[in-house]
């Protein structure tokens, strides 16, 4: 017979064996469910990186296509005028200055989509915001027309010059663009207006307002329209204006969206006078430039 105390062992015993299997499969199970939610974030990763990808193409295709065909046209054009037994040489200068024109637009947009895809620290200069809007505008107009959008823009003169990335503001100003091309494609043609506003606010910051006449914002999708992944186009991936959120702050200014009561919506966003690494001087010369 045993006695109490080797009972008592016996049971103590069991026990800790008891704790050290629960232990063990909690180990194991835990360890499980680590690598599976490691293949699990690979596999998420791989196909973030996929849609990314083909979201890029079909951007640059997209935008690409328009000046090449232009450049192709301009080209077959000037080879008619130069087979002609006088050649008209002037409209042929013109031409090639059209196709000069449209390679630098093409380049710039690529240049402007290889910049979220690689580190890029910020090469602040002093910009002028109203020249930087024109250009833009420029670049998007053969996209406006073939979608019937007209252009404006209100541009306060003799605002002074923010410190900026040029190009990265430049990609900031090209997405909510696009955006605002993209939210009228159901609106009728004769209302697509699309209005670039820019104006000294609050005495520290040059502020940068982009309205439309699109479907303008569902209340219930408002707080998460600059979120990574969030869109409502089926063949968009939702990045364009996460991007511009994250370079905006970077800038040490502030991005927003409002419904607009005419219809529409409003996408706006601030950027500082000055910015920390700034001596006076900088200040200075940025007013009297």
């Amino acid at each position: 017979m045993f006695s109490e105390a080797d009972t008592y062992f016996a049971i103590l015993l069991a026990v800790q064996i008891v704790i050290l299997v629960v232990l063990g499969v909690q180990s194991f199970m835990r360890h499980r469910a680590r690598s599976t939610a490691r293949r699990n974030y690979t596999d998420m990763t791989h196909v973030a990186r996929l849609a990314l990808a083909s979201e890029i193409t079909a951007s640059v295709a997209h935008k690409v296509t328009q000046p090449l065909s232009s450049i192709l046209a301009d080209i077959e054009t000037a080879q008619l005028l130069l087979n002609r037994k006088e050649p008209d040489l002037a409209a042929v200068r013109d031409l090639l200055a059209d196709v000069r024109k449209e390679d630098l637009r093409a380049n710039r947009f690529v240049e402007s989509m290889r910049l979220p895809m690689r580190k890029h620290e910020l090469q602040f200069e002093r910009v002028d915001v109203n020249e930087l809007i024109a250009e833009v505008l420029s670049m998007v107009l053969p996209d406006a027309l073939r979608r019937k959008v007209a252009i404006q823009s209100t541009l306060e003169p003799g605002l002074p010059r923010i410190p900026a990335d040029r190009l990265q503001l430049q990609q900031v100003l090209l997405n909510l663009v696009d955006n605002a091309l993209d939210s009228m494609d159901d609106t009728p043609a004769r209302q697509r207006r699309l209005l670039v506003c820019t104006e000294l606010h609050d005495d520290e910051h040059v502020k940068v307002v982009v309205l439309d006449n699109g479907v303008g914002i569902d209340p219930a999708q408002a707080q998460r329209l600059f979120d990574s992944f969030f869109t409502t186009k089926s063949d968009r991936l939702g990045l364009g204006l996460s991007m511009a959120r994250a370079i905006v702050h970077m800038h040490g200014g502030e991005i927003w969206a409002e419904h607009r009561p005419s219809g529409g919506a409003a996408f706006m966003f601030t950027v500082p006078l000055s910015q920390k690494h700034e001596t006076a001087s900088d200040r200075t010369r940025a007013v009297t430039n």
